[in-house]
């Protein structure tokens, strides 16, 4: 591109090339036996204005004509005047408006024409036609140019709107998924936090064994494991943004132990039933999965008086069923539909689920308790 000549280059190029056409196209005709000074005159004067013909298009039009006119009715250069009308209305057509193009280019067409036909010699309609043709000819190839140029403008635009707002979802996604991740982990440790202090204090208030030394060991645990998963997912969004990172283990379906213990240990009681082979499925479903699963306890722990859940798995190699049952009681203090659809738990598990083309209900069990109910497909995120 260094090496291509600008484009006021080319004009100076463009308005010598003119230059010599008036010149010599009457000579070559033998329109006139020899040029005289105002011949040379006229035709300066007529290719200089060539120069700024890209930056005022209409004006330099304007100013050609009556230059023009004058260099047919003094030496009959022809070809020329054609050519540099031609060049003229094809620039108004490239850089100006579509209406005004085509009013200005028809005039100047009409025009030229008109005199290249009177000034010259056994020039008939047919010669006049030709003429006003390659005008008009020329004024429609600016006008194609100035329409392509400027759906290939507005296709890049459109590219570049799409890549920023394709940017902007995988921001919002990612900054989501971290929020889930962020809630999940958090939120589950301070229920059973909560839970675990105020069991305690509930003992020492009844006069029995504070356990003191117990429910601290508890909550130091709990602590510890939520800050690791912490420090695991910040370790994960700053590989996203600094480059590749060791793999981290995260949580599915496969290491739904370890949580069930420590919700047991928070005093829930919790059964769990698995059908097909869950440490097969892919990585995002696992974890979205016992994610769903860890949200469902923590609203059990947190919104009822149920001492028993039931977590239910079925997989197989089209989706995977997730079940959390409890047949408690809201909290007297605080109902559980309204504590949970003032948090995001609800809406947290819709989310993973939808994410992966799957679906997450949570309601009222039939007769009594809580109830959610997800289903992920498995085929979608193996592919």
């Amino acid at each position: 591109m260094r090496a291509l000549p600008r484009a006021a280059d080319i004009d100076v190029l463009l308005a010598l090339a003119a230059f010599g056409a008036l010149l010599a196209d009457p000579l070559l005709l033998h329109r006139v036996t020899g040029l005289t000074p105002v011949i040379v005159i006229l035709s300066l004067l007529a290719a200089v204005p060539l120069v700024a013909r890209r930056r005022y298009p209409l004006a330099v039009l304007a100013a050609e004509v009556p230059l023009l006119l004058a260099c047919l009715a003094v030496a009959h250069p022809n070809r020329a005047a054609v050519g540099i009308t031609m060049l003229l209305v094809f620039t108004v057509g490239l850089e100006g408006g579509r209406a005004r193009s085509l009013l200005v280019g028809a005039a100047m067409a009409l025009l030229v024409a008109a005199a290249v036909v009177l000034t010259g010699h056994r020039l008939g309609p047919v010669d006049f036609v030709a003429y006003m043709s390659l005008v008009l000819g020329a004024l429609l190839a600016g006008e194609t140019l100035r329409a392509r140029q400027a759906l290939q403008r507005a296709l890049a635009e459109e590219a570049v709107r799409a890549s920023e707002a394709a940017a902007q979802h995988r921001f919002d996604a990612e900054r989501l998924a971290l929020a889930h991740e962020l809630h999940d982990v958090v939120g589950h440790a301070l229920v059973a936090v909560n839970v675990r202090a105020s069991a305690a204090a509930r003992r020492a208030r009844k006069g029995g064994a504070a356990d003191g030394t117990g429910a601290l060991d508890e909550i130091a645990s709990v602590s510890a494991e939520a800050l690791s998963e912490l420090r695991t997912t910040l370790k994960a969004l700053r590989s996203a943004q600094d480059g590749p990172a060791p793999l981290q283990p995260v949580q599915d379906l496969a290491s739904l132990s370890s949580l069930i213990a420590g919700v047991e240990e928070a005093g829930l009681a919790v059964k769990l039933e698995v059908a097909g082979t869950p440490a097969d499925l892919p990585a995002a479903v696992g974890h979205a999965g016992y994610r769903i699963i860890q949200e469902g306890l923590t609203n059990v722990l947190r919104h009822s008086t149920a001492r028993q859940a039931l977590v239910r798995v079925e997989a197989d190699h089209r989706s995977v069923l997730i079940e959390v049952l409890d047949e408690g009681k809201p909290h007297p203090s605080a109902d559980r539909a309204v504590g949970q659809a003032a948090g995001h738990g609800i809406a947290g598990m819709r989310e993973r689920a939808a994410a992966l083309g799957g679906s997450c209900e949570a309601g009222p069990a039939e007769g009594a308790g809580w109830r959610v109910r997800a289903e992920i497909p498995v085929a979608g995120a193996r592919g």
